[in-house]
């Protein structure tokens, strides 16, 4: 007595159609087809208008994408060789950090993490050999190396991440200009909240 959930498995197959642009699975009939991969995926998860085009930045094992919207918080996709890791992990961690990172370089400012993330919603996706997760349900990933006795996970996804998204930046400078703004209302916000506070 048993029946398959169709409302999880289109998902599945949504996020194996995102993870593989190109490739196409059919179920019942019904087609599931990625032509830009995570750009697709981050545009699909966005409930409102993006503030900017979606960011997609491709290098050796690492894809990643992202914008910004005008919620709170941040919404980051991760995967591993195609896992959805939903509890993140050192890629995850490598992501975010890089975002702030290459913020603080490109516009020459210290920016708090927080404001420089506040509202994104992004996707990453790496290719590790022998990953290692944190749990037995692959949901987060504790490698270090992104290949046994090799690169350095998170040196790694950080060096890719800002030197792509630098080359972006200097080639796109309506998005640039459009993160910025978002980076300086976030930090306004979090001012204004944290006047209040005392206040109170």
């Amino acid at each position: 007595d048993y029946a398959f959930r169709l409302d999880f498995v289109r998902e599945m197959l949504r996020y194996y159609a995102w993870l593989n642009p190109g490739l196409t699975l059919t179920l019942n009939g019904e087609k599931f087809r990625s032509k830009d991969g995570l750009l697709d995926l981050v545009a699909a998860k966005m409930t409102e208008e993006p503030l900017y085009t979606v960011v997609h930045l491709e290098g050796k094992d690492v894809e990643c994408a992202f914008t910004h919207g005008n919620g709170y918080g941040e919404e980051i996709y991760s995967f591993v060789n195609g896992q959805n890791t939903t509890q993140g992990g050192t890629h995850l961690a490598a992501f975010r950090e890089a975002l702030v990172a290459e913020a603080r370089e490109f516009f020459k400012k210290q920016f708090d993490p927080a404001d420089v993330r506040g509202s994104v919603v992004g996707a990453i996706s790496v290719k590790v050999q022998e990953p290692v997760f944190e749990s037995q349900t692959k949901t987060k990933l504790g490698s270090n190396v992104m290949e046994p006795n090799g690169r350095n996970l998170r040196t790694h996804i950080v060096n890719t991440i800002t030197k792509e998204l630098d080359n972006y930046l200097h080639k796109h400078p309506d998005v640039a200009k459009a993160w910025l703004e978002k980076i300086q209302s976030n930090e306004k916000e979090r001012k204004e909240i944290s006047g209040i506070q005392k206040v109170a």
